[in-house]
């Protein structure tokens, strides 16, 4: 059933998009695993906040995008938007559903730092164009970007790894160890660069209610040593919309395929808990050479199309009281 009608004009056509009922994951196909896995989490309840919505064309094709809120009513931020685009849709439809999506209400509701977004589409390129140029007045400065290498994880069950003696692989938790977490994170990004920084430095770190949220909506998973249970030496998380990120190894326990315990207990939690169907994502920065060939070696399929975010350095400097 439809819900509304949006009428919008392109190069002097009328043309015409309809906002259709929300669909399920199972409606997505294969490919678009994506925004498939985005919206079964969702069903699953691994999301606090996020506006869903769905489009038909004239022409008849689909699309869909999913928007996160953080818990002070922004739009956007680290996982910011999933979108779903056919591959065979004309340019004038693609830009018909951006301008719903970046609607001059979302636009005025966005993360003032940070905007990232999520496609797997022929059009990936003229969509990044598109949401750059339309945010280009929201900001004094001009953005800086985050360009990574995007994997789709393995469909197979993978083959258990012997976790060394003296160490524990566990559910992380929100306690003291966040900013630990959140230390690293920060060096990782470059948004600080002395690593002998004390780690209670990072409590207001932007990202930190990112790294909370990923532990106590979603399976996230650490590695400690029996000598010291309560804090982990390797780690890694599921954010909102799906990927499996944030893998960290402590420098002096590399060698010894904690990474690698650690993702396939990601891939395992995927597949137990939501079917061999859906994938997890996992994103690289282009420069890790490391890490894209761990996830190669371990059946993660690289896709075509990159992951990209967009940041606003002052503004997150500002925030973290820089």
């Amino acid at each position: 059933s439809l819900s509304c009608v949006v009428v919008c004009w392109h190069a002097g056509a009328l043309t015409m998009m309809e906002k259709i009922a929300p669909l399920k994951s199972a409606d997505i196909p294969n490919d678009s695993s994506l925004f498939k896995i985005q919206l079964r989490i969702i069903e699953e309840g691994w999301v606090d906040s996020c506006i869903a919505q769905f489009y038909r064309s004239t022409r008849g094709r689909v699309f869909g995008s999913v928007i996160h809120e953080d818990k002070e009513g922004h739009l956007g931020g680290p996982s910011g938007f999933c979108l779903y685009i056919d591959n065979k849709a004309e340019v004038v439809e693609v830009d018909e559903f951006l301008m719903q999506v970046f609607s001059d209400e979302n636009v005025a509701r966005l993360s003032s730092d940070t905007v990232g977004f999520s496609l797997q589409s022929d059009h990936f390129d003229h969509v990044f164009e598109f949401i750059e140029s339309r945010l280009g007045t929201k900001h004094r400065q001009e953005a800086s970007f985050f360009e990574h290498h995007l994997f789709v994880s393995p469909c197979d069950s993978t083959k258990d790894l012997q976790l060394p003696e003296g160490f524990i692989l566990k559910q992380l938790e929100p306690v003291e160890y966040i900013n630990k977490m959140t230390k690293q994170w920060a060096l990782e990004l470059d948004f600080h660069t002395d690593p002998n920084t004390p780690e209670e430095y990072f409590v207001n770190f932007p990202f930190r209610s990112t790294i909370i949220e990923n532990i106590t909506k979603r399976p996230s998973f650490g590695i400690f040593t029996a000598e010291n249970p309560d804090k982990p030496i390797a780690w890694c998380t599921v954010y909102s919309n799906g990927d499996t990120g944030m893998l960290h190894v402590d420098e002096e326990y590399r060698g010894m395929k904690l990474a690698r315990i650690l993702l396939r207990a990601a891939v395992d939690t995927f597949r137990d808990t939501f079917g061999s169907e859906y994938h997890s994502h996992a994103c690289c920065q282009l420069k890790n050479i490391a890490s894209a060939n761990l996830l190669s070696s371990e059946g993660w399929v690289k896709q075509p199309f990159n992951n990209k975010r967009m940041y606003f350095h002052e503004d997150l400097l500002a925030r973290f009281g820089k």
